[in-house]
């Protein structure tokens, strides 16, 4: 769940490693200093690539074919093996404990500063400043991944949420202008008159709202914002809840209103990740809230035409708009050699992720649109950037003008005021946090007669002597 510019300094607790060798053969966890070997360059070596495409993406699969064979021809004695992870709390664990963590995985933003300390990432300090990554990323992000000057990942792109909205039910409920732009809500309250519409005329569901796997938690936080929650606050030297504040309870009364009241939402209460996709990419939900950087997955998974998909800002609040962002980063297990981190980072090279304004990284960039663009994804919509050098964003500007095949006008809404209200996700147990709201939501969404205010308050209870209470600072 979870990218970006004016993010907070969270701290982490301190990692403590140690260095465990054996002569001979390394029988252990060996953990990463940042001092690579000196030998790295003509190593033999293997990595798990945990970035590969999954197997239901099949233009990343394709462009991925490109990027492996231009890989072996440039480093021969590097074996690529494909590992796709897709990470979630609950198999992180198991994976990392275990020694199965890929060498080069991705994970959310919120996640790092459990991550580090429990000693399952590499310090790559070295390689991202021989790499040239320390000076080309946004320092704000950068510093989601950074610890005691150290730095333990690479931020692969940002988001910031937006309100997808479906526009073959928009036009079927007469919502739509002369050119045929969507008559989108500005306000809460304006979303759920137009939840309403939609349901009147479509016989559909006007809005999507999960309330499982986290994902509920997730969005309500950006919802509340609007209203005036403030989940996490220091009081002192100590972090304080703030799940039961007014605005959290005008949220969630707000919530069980659009149920209730209003009537807008799906019949099935326990929705979660892929459920949004399912329904939104089959014309049966008018709006949801998501971000640019997942806009393939309705087409992809349910063959929706990319010419259906428009995105605006999330709606104004009566205490203010406020666009959640979070992000995907890129980490090295911490039982990676030197060699085998320095492998990743060429790695990165030749799939255009790096900051370098190249010929090889161009085209690593256009290889990955074009197979895109061929498939019939939508091209022209994006994450947000974590570069700060203008020539690459310029260039890569250039390469997305080339293959953009959906009418941008749809996204400009979103791309004029999203940035403007940008908010980072909680900085503590921001996971454990969403799971707990997931049970407010199914509560006032089962419950006609649910009082917000005493969910809210039990809820925040425990959310303050499970975990903020752990908060050291």
């Amino acid at each position: 769940m979870s990218r970006l510019f004016y993010l907070k300094n969270w701290r982490l607790v301190a990692i403590v490693t140690a260095l465990i060798f054996l002569a001979g053969i390394v029988l252990g966890v060996t953990l990463i200093s940042s001092k690579p070997a000196k030998a790295v360059a003509s190593q033999t070596v293997s990595i798990r690539v945990g970035i590969w495409p999954l197997d239901n993406d099949e233009a990343g699969k394709k462009a991925w074919e490109k990027y492996a064979a231009n890989f072996k021809k440039k480093y021969p004695n590097i074996k690529l093996i494909p590992d796709p992870y897709s990470y979630s709390p609950e198999t992180f664990l198991p994976k990392a404990e275990s020694g199965d963590l890929p060498n080069i995985f991705y994970t959310w933003f919120t996640e790092p500063r459990k991550i580090i300390p429990a000693g399952y990432a590499a310090d790559i300090t070295t390689y991202a400043k021989k790499y040239g990554y320390d000076k080309a990323i946004n320092p704000d992000v950068l510093k989601l991944l950074t610890y005691n000057g150290k730095i333990y990942g690479i931020p692969r792109d940002g988001y910031a949420l937006g309100l997808y909205l479906n526009m073959n039910l928009f036009k079927k409920a007469g919502l739509v202008d002369k050119n045929g732009l969507p008559k989108y809500p500005k306000t809460w309250d304006e979303l759920a008159k137009t939840a309403q519409i939609i349901k009147q005329k479509t016989g559909k569901a006007g809005f999507f709202m999960p309330s499982k796997d986290n994902v509920g938690g997730w969005h309500f936080t950006a919802i509340a914002w609007c209203f005036g929650a403030e989940f996490e606050k220091k009081v002192g030297n100590k972090w304080v809840q703030g799940l039961d504040s007014p605005g959290s309870v005008a949220a969630l009364q707000f919530i069980k209103d659009l149920k209730w009241k209003y009537n807008v939402l799906l019949p099935n209460t326990l929705l979660s990740w892929g459920d949004w996709i399912k329904f939104y990419g089959t014309d049966q939900v008018g709006m949801v809230l998501a971000a640019p950087d997942v806009i393939n997955l309705p087409v992809q998974d349910y063959k929706m035409s990319k010419d259906a998909i428009a995105i605006v800002p999330i709606p104004k609040g009566p205490k203010g708009q406020y666009t959640l962002m979070g992000g995907t980063a890129i980490m090295f297990s911490s039982n990676s050699t030197p060699a085998q981190i320095d492998a990743c980072f060429k790695l990165l090279e030749v799939i255009g992720m790096s900051p370098k304004v190249d010929k090889e990284t161009l085209n690593a960039i256009e290889i990955s649109l074009k197979e895109k663009a061929a498939q019939g994804l939508p091209v022209g919509p994006r994450a947000l950037p974590v570069w700060i050098n203008p020539e690459r964003v310029k260039a890569e500007d250039e390469i997305y003008k080339k293959y953009t095949n959906v009418n941008m006008a749809l996204f400009k809404p979103y791309y004029d005021e999203a940035f403007k209200h940008l908010k980072p996700e909680e900085p503590y147990y921001c996971q454990d946090l969403y799971r707990i709201l997931d049970g407010c939501i199914q509560q006032v969404l089962t419950n006609k007669n649910a009082d917000p205010k005493k969910i809210l308050q039990a809820a925040g209870k425990e959310f303050q002597t499970k975990f903020l209470d752990k908060v050291k600072e």
